[in-house]
């Protein structure tokens, strides 16, 4: 099979294409034929999901370290005995590695080679795109070390497929954003994150960042092959290629636009360091054909990411101050809708069940009975029953001993645990119409970035401890589509402003924060959207009184200052009785009395919260 067939795609469909691939099978060399047909069915799947990686069996291979198995595999099942392959490592056609291992692929496909990226139909690189423009009729392989791109923001493998799946890149916009402050500018060379096709994020992971500007609607195919992950992608021919960069950071290639290659001269070429403290093309064979004159000059600069060269008028302000800030960005507009009833959430008959029985396991539990074990079916019924609903200013408290169902009520709104039964209302979710429980999981997480806003009872399951306080509210700004450096980066200092976390404490990693501080900065980042519904679960538990005080006094004033309906879950009833309006006390899974807070708090009828108010005035 030809490569030239592979990019050829005159009917407008890729079924061509791939028809071509499966069909191309000859037994031969390295590989045998089902280690082939496993290769190119792994790509013609990256070639139709545009930068997603497609796992693939990949081969032990008789190579050196550093040959790159998995574009050697790619490579060899890809190549007929009618194409011409040429082979680059760090620039050179004539190294050891890029000898050898063009050496290997000739002898085991019984192809032709060549260094001329011109006349060669499949060129397998280490680090570069070749500085000849390529062609229609040509493929390029790459060589990846490092497939994925979430890897240095996340290192649960799980987790990374689920952050693809949903596209939740915020945490890759984070590592932007610390960078960006660090340094005044995105220091990532090889490896730089580009969106691919609108949807997928991509590591482009081996080449340099000046090459990631010639990926964008390349006529070219491009395919990238990690052996060691096991992983195929690809950019087919004319695919949008787009770095991630905030809207107002122009993106940046190296160079200077005025250095010249001490060899050929040449200004609009990616160049390396060089003995003598001089600057060399890295690419020697446009180098050598540039001094023989064997060049298009005009159609390589046009195809030169010069527009992309620094210009240290466009970078960012490294610090900000509260004198220089001028208005800080809000959150967009939007009115807080209501039901007829006046409420903005609303749950109805919420239950959870640990274990078997359903609703079978309810008849024996509960305050009655002194447990939430079920006698017929062992199953623990958490809660059960629970009805309440919050209008737009109004604090709702949910207050009972460890193990009453309090925090269990909040995991099912928030869609940490899944109810066994009842219905959650939002009037954003079609008027308050639609159940939110019946909402898929990623639906459900979509609604926490700018809907809901949670402080967690211990801070560390709400904030990313190694990153800024700064970049803790970017992440749920960029979740949010924000993708303003300094409009995020304003924000971010508003809101530590309004919690009173010292401006000079922006940049630092929150693992250096005390709990107290810890706890205003997640209360900060869970305001960052202006969420409709702040839920707040036990958040002065753990904190020094004198703490706790400080905390309860800013959120009081928080919540008097926002139209925000507030759910907030307690153990102690005197910080019930610091924010909130109206109760609800449960007791072994079960609501046993609610009503305004004053009054419960002043003529207690049930005999557990009378236990509580009694606690409470200790």
């Amino acid at each position: 099979m030809s490569i030239a067939s592979f990019t050829d795609n005159k009917t407008g469909t890729v079924a061509g294409v791939l028809d071509e691939i499966d069909t191309h099978a000859h037994v031969r060399g390295i590989l045998d034929e089902g280690s082939k047909r496993e290769i190119r069915r792994a790509t013609l799947s990256a070639v139709c999901v545009p930068g997603y990686q497609v796992p693939f069996g990949s081969r032990e291979m008789p190579v050196a370290r550093g040959w790159g198995s998995g574009g050697l595999q790619i490579t060899l099942g890809l190549l007929g005995t009618e194409d011409v392959v040429k082979v680059i490592d760090q620039g050179d056609d004539d190294g050891v590695n890029a000898t050898n291992l063009r050496r290997l692929i000739v002898s085991s496909e019984k192809c032709e080679q060549t260094q001329d990226t011109r006349e060669a139909s499949v060129i397998q690189s280490r680090h570069r795109i070749p500085e000849e423009p390529m062609g229609d009729d040509q493929a390029l392989v790459l060589q990846v070390p490092v497939a994925e791109p979430l890897r240095g923001v996340q290192k649960s493998v799980s987790e990374c497929a689920r952050m693809h799946s949903e596209a939740d890149y915020s945490m890759m916009w984070v590592s932007l954003y610390e960078d960006l402050v660090r340094n005044g500018v995105i220091t990532k060379t090889t490896g730089y994150p580009v969106l691919v096709a609108g949807r997928y994020v991509m590591a482009t992971t081996p080449i340099p960042r000046w090459d990631v500007p010639r990926l964008h609607n390349s006529p070219h195919l491009t395919l990238f092959g990690a052996g060691r992950e096991k992983r195929i992608y690809a950019v087919p021919p004319y695919t949008t290629v787009e770095p991630l960069t905030f809207d107002d950071v122009p993106y940046e290639v190296e160079g200077e636009g005025e250095t010249g290659c001490a060899r050929c001269g040449s200004t609009d070429t990616f160049l390396v360091e060089a003995p003598g403290n001089r600057k060399m093309c890295s690419d020697i064979e446009w180098c050598t054909r540039t001094l023989d004159g064997d060049v298009d000059a005009e159609k390589h600069t046009a195809a030169a990411p010069l527009s992309y060269l620094p210009d240290p008028a466009k970078r960012v302000r490294s610090a900000i101050s509260v004198s220089d800030r001028g208005a800080a960005p809000q959150a967009p507009a939007r009115s807080v809708p209501t039901t007829a009833e006046g409420w903005t959430l609303a749950a109805r008959g919420v239950g959870k069940i640990h274990g078997p029985g359903g609703a079978e396991a309810v008849p024996g539990t509960g305050p009655e009975t002194g447990t939430a074990i079920s006698p017929l079916t062992g199953g623990i019924v958490a809660a059960w029953d629970v009805d309440f609903d919050v209008a737009p200013g109004e604090a709702l408290g949910l207050i009972g001993e460890s193990g009453s169902g309090k925090s269990t009520v909040l995991r099912c709104l928030v869609g940490e645990e899944i109810a066994t039964t009842g219905a959650m209302y939002l009037t954003s979710v079609e008027g308050g119409k639609r159940n939110v429980f019946d909402l898929t999981a990623p639906e459900r997480r979509a609604l926490r970035i700018d809907t809901l806003g949670l402080v967690h009872q211990n801070p560390a399951d709400g904030l990313t401890m190694t990153v800024s306080a700064g970049g803790n509210i970017a992440e749920r700004l960029t979740a949010a589509g924000w993708r303003n450096y300094h409009q995020i980066r304003d924000r971010a200092a508003y809101l530590l402003e309004q919690v009173e976390v010292p401006l000079d404490r922006m940049d630092d990693p929150v693992r250096t924060f005390s709990g107290g501080m810890r706890q205003r900065v997640q209360i900060a980042k869970a305001l960052a959207t202006d969420p409709q519904v702040l839920l707040l679960d036990e958040p002065t538990t753990g904190l020094d009184a004198s703490v706790a005080a400080g905390v309860l006094d800013l959120l009081r004033r928080l919540l008097s200052e926002r139209d925000t309906a507030a759910v907030v879950v307690s153990h102690d009833f005197a910080v019930i009785e610091a924010l909130t309006d109206r109760s609800l006390v449960m007791n072994v899974g079960r609501v046993v009395e609610s009503g305004l807070t004053d009054q419960l708090f002043q003529d207690p009828h049930h005999p557990y919260t009378q236990r509580l108010v009694a606690a409470a005035r200790r």
